[in-house]
Order: C-alpha cells, then sequence, then structure tokens
C-alpha cells in the first residue's frame, strides 16, 4: 500500500537505557539514523515529533528530517506525538528506538496492509497470549483521532485508544513478516541482544463498529458525566477486544478507574 508520509516518534526520555538511546551508535549509526532511513526507504516524506525545539533541533542534524514539537495537550507520552503530528490518511507511525530496522521489514508489513476496509492496520506480537504493538501502525483514516483527542481531558488516554477509537482494524502478526525482530524497540541496553521469539503466522480483524464503537459511546457518556453509561461501554469492549491481552486490559482499567469514587484512577 501507498505511504502519504511518516511520522517517527522520537519524544521519549531514555530514563531507563541510562543514556539517550536515539543518538546511541549501532553498527556504527545512530539509532535515530537507522530508523529515518529505513522509514525514508517506505514514504515519501516523514517528520520527528519531538518534545522539545532542542531534541528537535538535535535530531533533525543527524536525520536531515523536519520536526514538530508535541502540543500541549492533557495527555502525555506518545500518544501526544501521534495526536500533535499526524494529520495525513495513510500515515506510517513508527517509534524511533528501532536499531535494527530496515526499509525491507517495513515494506513486508506495508505489504500486508489492505489498501481498504479498515481505519488502522496494526502489528501484533502474538505467541501465548496476542499483544498488540501500538506505536507500528498504518493510520488508514485520520478520523479516529478527533475522538481519542476528546477523551484525553476525560480519562487516561494511551497510543493503544487510537486502536480502539477505529471503527474497523486488521492486526498483523509478526510472525507473517520476515526478520520481523527488526521491528522490536529497546528501553535498557540488554535489549540491543535480543531477537525475539517465533511468533504464529495469523491475521485478526476486529470490527468495532459492529457494536456501535463502545469506545466512542463511553468517550461521549463521559462527556455527559455519565460514569455508569461509560463503564458500560467500557466492559462491552473489553469483551470485544479479548483475543488481544493489552487492548482488553485498558478497556477494563478504564471502566475499573470509573469504579473508583475517591479520586482514584488507573
Amino acid at each position: 500500500m501507498e505511504i502519504e508520509e511518516a511520522v517517527i516518534l522520537a519524544g521519549g526520555l531514555s530514563r531507563r537505557f541510562g543514556t539517550d538511546k536515539l543518538t546511541y551508535r549501532v553498527g556504527g549509526k545512530e539509532v535515530i539514523v537507522r530508523v529515518s532511513e529505513a522509514v525514508m526507504e517506505v514514504a515519501p516524506r516523514a517528520v520527528l515529533s519531538v518534545r522539545d525545539e532542542g531534541m528537535g533541533e538535535r535530531l533533525s542534524r543527524l536525520t536531515g528530517l523536519d520536526f514538530k514539537v508535541d502540543e500541549s495537550l492533557p495527555c502525555g507520552g506518545p500518544i501526544r506525538g501521534v495526536l500533535s503530528t499526524v494529520r495525513r490518511d495513510n500515515t506510517l507511525i513508527v517509534p524511533a528506538d528501532l536499531p535494527w530496522l530496515s526499509g525491507d521489514v517495513l515494506w513486508s508489513f506495508l505489504r500486508l496492509c489492505p489498501r481498504s476496509s479498515v481505519q488502522i492496520c496494526g502489528l501484533l506480537w502474538s505467541s501465548r497470549v496476542r499483544n498488540l504493538e501500538p506505536l507500528i501502525a498504518v493510520i488508514r483514516s485520520i478520523e479516529q483521532l478527533a475522538h481519542v483527542r476528546r477523551a484525553c481531558p476525560l480519562k487516561g488516554v494511551r497510543v493503544t485508544d487510537v486502536h480502539r477509537a477505529s471503527s474497523s482494524l486488521l492486526l498483523i502478526s509478526a510472525g507473517l513478516i520476515p526478520q520481523s525482530w527488526r521491528l522490536l524497540d529497546v528501553d535498557r541496553p540488554q535489549d540491543l541482544n535480543r531477537r525475539g521469539e517465533r511468533w504464529k503466522e495469523e491475521m485478526l480483524y476486529i470490527s468495532p463498529e459492529s457494536l456501535g464503537n463502545p469506545y466512542r459511546r463511553a468517550v461521549s457518556c463521559l462527556e455527559e458525566g455519565d460514569r455508569e453509561g461509560a463503564m458500560e461501554m467500557f466492559n462491552l469492549e473489553a469483551g470485544m477486544l479479548g483475543d488481544v491481552e493489552n487492548l482488553r486490559i485498558h478497556a477494563e482499567r478504564d471502566m475499573m478507574a470509573l469504579g473508583v469514587t475517591n479520586g482514584g484512577g488507573d
């Protein structure tokens, strides 16, 4: 499938790595350079999503890419970068901490994404349980981002909310992608030595619109102050997403947070 633009999420603090992992050299190249080169093999243009001007200028000098500073939104983490930077349909998002990323593995992923019928095409780590990799995806339609933006001041928002707010999504198992270990990120220096495990070969199609999109209905309930209605919708969503562990857990956490009456949250 054709990509209109790529967004490289580069706003992390590298706390667990101990030093700036994006400028850490792997095989003689900075990690951020490796990622930017791979992305430019599959996209006509790319932009760096960064947390401040200084960081953007440093990474831009290394990669030659433009950057955009994340907006001041009532939500933090990578989802702030997605909401601040993704402006086009058919946008590829990837994290900046993929030291082994290659254009070939991105092409393999993109070839499995349909040209139509789904709002988002995501990556699934599928072994004993299925877990979504939320930071690697093709956002086929940006329509669902408006619903996530609405949710920001109302609850804890994560990158998985982009998938949950979609009307339809296709999740592609890493087992279908040659050298899928190149899509593994790093949090700590020891992660540089991992190569992953054997993943199942499968695709999973989920259609939240078939149930009226519980996530979107929950957000509407929250806007109206209807906590019980929102809890009911998140519970419905958790059942619908039961095949993907972290998606189900995040829906359950949103539901449980609304059941706390002393001001607590997830």
